[in-house]
């Protein structure tokens, strides 16, 4: 990669590893569904076809998360130490690699299965809710980036450029992203089910503290592990850069301008 340029070694880096990771987490997904559904696995007596379903599950499950926390740090890294024109493409680059995998996955279900229109119609609803919740959350992930991009050097607090270092901004992206999805399984699920019984068993509550626990797991603690290691790729991809500060940017920018008007 010594002959590309540092904005070009991020590019491939990002894009390679998110669309990879999405690629993959998808190949695996599909994999658990048939090792799932097969009964001569799930009857096997040996103990690593048994349990092939569960290493595949985790298994798609943590490169789909890789491929989310490598999205959200490629925008926050591009925007640290590129600028907001970069931040901006790896956002649509990003959300491109995601998209390309839930056409992949989607176009395998049409064309492997015999469904309806109404299943393909659900497919299609629920792989466009997931697409919109993902821009969302990468679309926020862009303004904070550029927020602590902006503050980490021009706050008025002596810790400033630890407190508002690209991995904090990362950091904060994934964690509103877990708050969201526990209020999202509170609204859909939780609520609804105390609301509606009231002789809840103890099952029925370990089943609830699972689902949370699941979540906390996932979305907080397997994306906290993952976002300082994906830095540390992009950083020795591109190698040791100076944060970019938009407002020194700016007034280099505006005094330039002048000159040139006195010119």
């Amino acid at each position: 990669m010594a002959k590309f340029s540092t904005a070009k070694k991020f590019y491939i880096c990002s894009v390679c590893s998110i669309f990879l990771f999405t690629v993959i987490g998808k190949i695996i997904f599909l994999l658990y569904r048939a090792a799932a559904s097969d009964i001569m696995i799930a009857g096997a007596a040996s103990f690593f076809l048994h349990a092939l379903p569960y290493i595949s599950s985790f298994c798609a499950q943590l490169f789909s998360r890789a491929a989310f926390v490598a999205a959200v740090c490629s925008i926050i890294y591009a925007v640290s130490f590129f600028g907001k024109k970069t931040g901006g493409t790896s956002f649509l680059l990003s959300m491109l690699c995601l998209l390309i995998g839930d056409v992949l996955l989607f176009l395998y279900n049409i064309t492997r299965n015999v469904v309806g229109s109404a299943s393909i119609k659900a497919w299609a609803l629920s792989a466009l809710m997931e697409i919109l919740f993902s821009g969302a959350i990468l679309g926020l992930t862009f303004w904070i980036g550029c927020r602590y991009a902006v503050k980490r050097f021009h706050s008025s607090s002596p810790k400033r450029l630890n407190q508002f270092a690209p991995l904090r901004a990362a950091f904060l992206s994934l964690g509103i992203t877990c708050i969201l999805h526990i209020v999202i399984l509170s609204a859909n699920k939780v609520i609804p089910f105390f609301i509606r019984y009231q002789n809840y068993t103890s099952k029925e509550l370990m089943d609830i503290f699972y689902d949370y626990g699941y979540y906390i797991f996932w979305y907080l603690g397997i994306s906290f592990l993952l976002a300082p290691i994906y830095m540390k790729i992009l950083g020795k991809a591109t190698g040791r850069l100076r944060p970019k500060d938009y407002k020194a940017v700016s007034s280099q920018e505006n005094a330039s301008s002048k000159k040139g008007e006195i010119l």
